[in-house]
């Protein structure tokens, strides 16, 4: 080994670097041999909450936290690394460190605000060139929780974010780094998380007695940990290695000790990261250059799908098949972008590189889909003289960026070409901070020292982005009132058409009124977007994970202003007296009304309008009474109503003589008084009509008296009216209903029957009787029974005295006289 290009301690703690995920709860330590005791007593920022302001909604529930994790430790340079898992979380829990295949068991408990540090032999790093090892590390917690990784040695040293069980998949392409012929180890591992677990591996070159592109399958069981690690000569790299598993399982990239970006280049450094599955790849990155550093930064982008091209500031710089991974150095901020879902990692180089206090470390670099609106990060504790933050923040929210809760000034920040995001490279202190804005965005830590250096994410989703196939928003047009909610939904599933949760959308209202907002999807693969429009005329909501994008439209309107109505003054007059209504109605906007006028008058009373579709109108009723009168109009949109009273009175006094209610006679006298009103216009006519038919004329006095007439009737029900007309026309009236019945009752004995033998005197008469009006039902002279018209069913029970034949007497008699007699023979045994 050229111990040129091997990392030289300068007397300070070796990085402990983590990849967080979303809600991060980061433990940066600087550790060596006489730190470990210290780190686990470092304080763990709080974990990231769920919520920025009302326009982000609901993250990811697909995080780096949880309450399972199945991890393991690949092999560093030398097999005496000291292994430590750090574990933290916001809610106090207790959990369990096994590793099942070596018997080891660890209890620890998670105080919030802290870390605790659970220490495993070196034995459990993994140290096999090709083969499975019982090292697979099983970790659970009765809450959610954040694990860290730590394999250290004096000289090389990284660390690793734990992705919970939960975040797992079934496809990967390793990301690692190639041989530079200085110490030859990129490498990969993969650990089952159940048992008969086929892992099919197709090496993107050739590891060992595996060939270049031919696929071979490893069996592993719940808990076993399969290694390979190529040790051939440069170029050999691990990278793209296509890993394929029939149950989920975690992948783990990286290198012994890796020079970057060559082999020219001082010093070597131990590499590894949990890789996130396929499924959670992206399409859109921005980044920006590391702070101090000159002449770029290392990167790298693995294709996940054949045909992919990827972009680097709107030019195509590579044309990838699925597997393959494109290197280059970027220099300055850039955005990346790619038709099909890609990796991508950005690498800090050698100190040999520009002479720059540094060294090497490895950090995926989160896609824009998965960006998160908050987050806590912090430095390590001590052994690192510069921290940075670098921040991509979209461009209409530089100014809203808070970092510890201040605004970091607008200027700090650049536009990063055409991308539509701004970066800025922030100098932080020692420490844990917390960032926000109100729309997603990125953030990545890192620091360097002499020969030292760490970085990683400051968080991201782990939502299935990758597999996004369709995005349909809907409704596809609206209409909504300026000052209202409008609410569209998108639907967002794969190519299979099964809906994809926990994904998020990008919302934005653009045109007379803008919106933005964030939102996951649901179970059903759906995400609401609701905004207020303040000015009317035309919006586009544009809907977007990544390049994948959807747009419908809304038309906002101004507010309606109701009409104003008013139905006139109460009136005073003669029932059948025409009334003139005076109306109206104005409208603010000026919108064209339409009118109609309504009643609600006493029973019996009956009225007409003039034009019931006009402001001014007329009413005619033909009865006496409180009449109240409505005028509605109408403008398109609202609806307003006034009513007005119309008091009616009887012109002259009229009085009936009192009919019979019920009659069974065919003809029958009606009979009246008629006097003239005040008015003294005298009577002119008079008529009785039988169910509103022709008149009947009778002659009372000009000034009124008696009249009378004879009626003949058919059988039914009838009404009958007396009506009087004064000079002008004025008529009052009564009436009264008559109804005329000349059926009998029907009368029939249901039992007992003559068949029958009845075992004592005592005997219940079941009795169907029916007629068209009440009657009333008498059995024996003495059982006496008023019924309703219709059909009716009696029981009378009637006590016969004797036993033998007797005869049961009953009759009927309705209330228009008419009777029916029957008599029954009942027998009653000796």
């Amino acid at each position: 080994m050229n111990s040129r290009f091997i990392k030289k301690n300068r007397g300070g703690c070796v990085l402990m670097r983590m990849k967080a995920g979303l809600a991060l709860v980061a433990a940066v330590s600087g550790l060596m041999m006489g730190c470990v005791e210290e780190s686990s007593r470092e304080q763990a920022p709080e974990g990231l909450a769920s919520k920025d302001d009302a326009r982000v909604h609901e993250l990811s529930k697909a995080t780096s936290r949880g309450r399972e994790f199945w991890l393991a430790f690949p092999g560093n340079y030398q097999a005496t690394a000291v292994l430590t898992l750090f574990i933290a979380g916001d809610t106090a829990t207790t959990g369990q460190v096994r590793v099942p295949g070596q018997g080891l068991s660890f209890d620890f408990s998670v105080t919030p605000g802290q870390v605790t540090a659970v220490a495993l032999p070196s034995s459990v790093a993994q140290v096999a060139v090709d083969g499975v090892e019982p090292k697979g590390i099983h970790v659970t917690a009765g809450a959610d929780i954040s694990v860290y990784g730590l394999n250290r040695l004096l000289q090389t040293t990284d660390a690793f974010l734990g992705l919970p069980t939960a975040s797992l998949g079934t496809d990967y392409v390793v990301q690692a780094y190639p041989n530079v012929n200085v110490l030859n180890g990129s490498q990969f591992s993969v650990v089952a998380t159940e048992d008969a677990t086929e892992v099919t591996i197709t090496p993107a070159s050739g590891v060992g007695n595996h060939a270049a592109g031919v696929p071979f399958q490893v069996a592993l069981n719940k808990g076993q940990a399969y290694q390979l690690r190529s040790t051939a000569a440069a170029p050999s790299d691990v990278s793209g290695t296509l890993v394929h598993a029939t149950r989920p399982v975690a992948v783990f990239g990286g290198h012994q000790c890796a020079n970057i970006p060559d082999g020219t280049t001082i010093a070597c450094d131990y590499l590894v990261e949990q890789l996130p599955p396929t499924s959670t790849w992206g399409r859109r990155f921005v980044t920006v250059p590391l702070a101090t550093r000159l002449g770029g930064d290392t990167f790298r982008f693995a294709a996940a799908r054949d045909g992919t091209q990827v972009s680097l500031n709107g030019a195509v710089v590579a044309q990838l098949q699925r597997g393959q991974v494109f290197q280059t150095n970027i220099q300055g901020s850039a955005s990346i972008t790619a038709n099909e879902p890609i990796l991508v990692t950005q690498y800090s180089n050698g100190s040999g590189f520009d002479g720059i206090p540094s060294d090497p470390f490895m950090m995926l670099v989160p896609p824009f889909e998965q960006f998160a609106a908050q987050y806590t990060v912090t430095t390590p504790s001590s052994g690192f003289r510069s921290n940075f933050a670098n921040i991509v923040v979209p461009n209409g929210v530089v100014a809203e960026v808070m970092l510890d809760g201040a605004l970091i000034p607008a200027s700090q920040f650049q536009a990063i070409g055409a991308s539509g995001f701004s970066g800025a490279q922030l100098p932080v202190a020692l420490g844990a901070h917390h960032l926000s804005a109100p729309q997603p965005f990125g953030v990545m830590l890192y620091g360097f020292d002499a020969y030292d250096s760490y970085g990683y994410p400051g968080g991201m989703a782990l939502a299935p982005v990758a597999e996004v196939s369709k995005l349909t928003l809907s409704p596809r047009e609206g209409i909504a009132v300026v000052g209202d909610l409008y609410c569209v939904t998108a639907t967002v599933r794969d190519a299979a058409d099964r809906p994809l949760a926990g994904v998020r959308v990008d919302f934005a209202a653009s045109g007379v009124n803008s919106a933005v907002a964030s939102v996951n999807t649901t179970a059903d693969g759906q995400a609401e977007f609701c905004f207020e429009g303040t000015a009317p005329g035309e919006d586009v909501v544009t809907a977007s994970i990544g390049s994948v994008t959807d747009q419908v439209q809304v038309t906002w309107t101004k507010p309606n202003a109701p009409p104003i109505v008013d139905a006139g003054p109460d009136l005073e007059g003669m029932a059948s007296q025409q009334l003139t209504l005076r109306g109206s109605a104005s409208d603010p906007d000026g919108d064209p009304l339409t009118y109609a006028w309504s009643y609600v008058a006493p029973p019996g009373v009956h009225c007409t309008f003039g034009s019931p579709s006009a402001p001014v109108s007329s009413i005619q009723c033909d009865g006496a009474g409180t009449v109240t009168v409505s005028l509605t109009t109408h403008d398109g949109t609202a609806t307003a109503t006034d009513s007005a009273q119309v008091v009616l009175g009887w012109a002259s006094e009229l009085t009936m003589c009192g009919l019979p209610r019920y009659t069974n006679g065919t003809s029958l006298k009606a009979c009246g008084w008629a006097t003239a009103g005040g008015s003294s216009t005298g009577i002119v006519s008079a008529y009785f009509t039988v169910d509103g038919g022709a008149p009947i004329p009778v002659m009372p006095d000009a000034g009124g008296g008696y009249v009378s007439t004879q009626l003949h009737l058919t059988e039914g029900t009838h009404v009958v009216r007396l009506s009087v007309v004064d000079a002008l026309g004025h008529v009052t009236w009564r009436e009264q209903t008559v109804s005329a019945d000349f059926t009998p009752p029907v009368l029939v004995i249901l039992s007992p029957t003559e068949q029958e033998t009845n075992p004592d005197p005592v005997v219940t008469m079941v009795i169907q009787q029916q007629d068209a009006s009440p009657a009333t039902v008498v059995t024996q002279g003495f059982v006496t029974e008023d019924v309703p018209a219709g059909s009716n069913v009696l029981r009378h029970t009637v006590d016969l005295v004797h036993r033998d034949w007797s005869l049961v007497h009953v009759r009927a008699t309705d209330a228009a006289g008419n009777t029916t007699e029957v008599v029954a023979r009942v027998y009653v045994a000796p």
